[in-house]
């Protein structure tokens, strides 16, 4: 089998979900998304490690950062890279990545420059950020995100930094686009992973609680007048839903954002709207099923919208895909009668300030243990 063969098999093995949508990309972009996704799902896998203890996760990480930047120290380093990881925890595909990583590397040398461009920072901002995150990780206890800010940051580095690969990809290819459509898919494209990576958050919120973590920032728990342990000990049904609600609610407001960069693709780049169309309206499907909806708090098993809901989103959004007020009909009323309040306006300019406190913060971090 060769790399190419390797990486396309195994994207379906270690996300379904994505495997959908990247299938229906085509050409060059189709290749370099495709890698990058494996890319993500490789430091992913580090991260989720639940045997593995955070000191050796921030190591693993930093290098991997390291061997993506720069293409001199990965051909000398990559091996021990790739030994050192022999100690990860996880799925038998996903490990399986891991050890064949240096296939998905041959590949990505292959794609064009412009396209490399734009993978390697936001990939290498990715385990910088999940290292940094790691850093305040309690082994074998729950540790939670301090606020709100905390949460926006945590998912910004997982998620909010593809969404914003996945724009400056898409710019390569559209580079006869308006300024002003540019702009908004460059305002949303943060939002755009924010969106789906808050709705996994909900969703896995018991599952994640068993592996000793807690997305639900202390605040929005305190706020309602629980501990962290009155919270996942289930002490008050009724407070854990409130405090999942407030969730949910910023969780709406980025996937409407996401709505809007999907909206401003031309209507005649049919595969790009439904790359993005498709995870959108299963994300918002999934925040109706959790909507008010204690079962969630009752079970670690993952929630999921039905088989027969993912065959009517790739059956239905196809045919509306060309129209923008049909896609934004379809698109309101998943929610149905569930509605939310109107959703918080996102302040990105805010975010990216806080990232570059951050970023110097992980200088310093560095330089201290160099």
């Amino acid at each position: 089998m060769d790399d190419w063969a390797y990486c396309h098999q195994t994207l379906p093995k270690v996300s379904r979900t994505f495997a959908l949508n990247i299938k229906v990309l085509q050409g060059e972009l189709h290749r370099s998304i495709l890698i990058a996704y494996l890319f993500c799902r490789t430091v992913d896998t580090i991260e989720d490690a639940a045997e593995l203890d955070p000191k050796i996760k921030i190591k693993l990480l930093l290098e991997f950062s390291r061997l993506i930047e720069d293409p001199d120290y990965r051909q000398g380093h990559l091996d021990s890279w790739v030994s050192d990881c022999a100690v990860v925890d996880g799925s038998a595909n996903d490990l399986d990545l891991l050890k064949n990583i240096k296939r998905v590397f041959n590949i990505f040398d292959s794609l064009k420059e412009n396209h490399q461009n734009q993978i390697i920072p936001s990939v290498s901002k990715m385990t910088k950020g999940m290292a940094h995150f790691q850093n305040r990780f309690q082994f074998e206890k729950i540790t939670p995100l301090e606020d709100e800010k905390d949460l926006e940051e945590y998912c910004y580095f997982v998620a909010g930094v593809v969404g914003e690969m996945l724009c400056n990809l898409f710019l390569q290819k559209l580079i006869s686009l308006p300024e002003s459509a540019k702009a908004i898919m460059k305002e949303n494209a943060v939002s755009f992973g924010l969106g789906l990576q808050m709705t996994n958050i909900s969703k896995d919120v018991m599952a994640d609680r068993d592996r000793g973590w807690s997305y639900i920032p202390k605040s929005l728990i305190a706020a309602n007048g629980l501990t962290l342990d009155e919270f996942h000990s289930g002490k008050s049904m009724e407070k854990n839903l409130q405090i999942l609600e407030n969730l949910l609610y910023k969780t709406n407001g980025h996937l409407q954002d996401a709505l809007k960069f999907t909206l401003a693709i031309p209507r005649t780049e049919v595969s790009l709207r439904l790359f993005c169309i498709w995870p959108l309206w299963m994300a918002m499907n999934t925040v109706a099923v959790l909507h008010n909806n204690p079962a969630l708090l009752s079970s670690s098993a993952p929630v999921k919208i039905s088989r027969s809901q993912v065959k009517r989103i790739l059956f239905v959004t196809p045919l509306i895909t060309w129209s923008n007020s049909l896609l934004k009909f379809s698109f309101n009323n998943i929610l149905r009668g569930g509605k939310f309040k109107s959703y918080p306006e996102f302040d990105l300019k805010n975010l990216h300030q806080r990232l570059d406190k951050i970023q110097m913060e992980q200088t310093s971090y560095n330089i201290q243990n160099t």
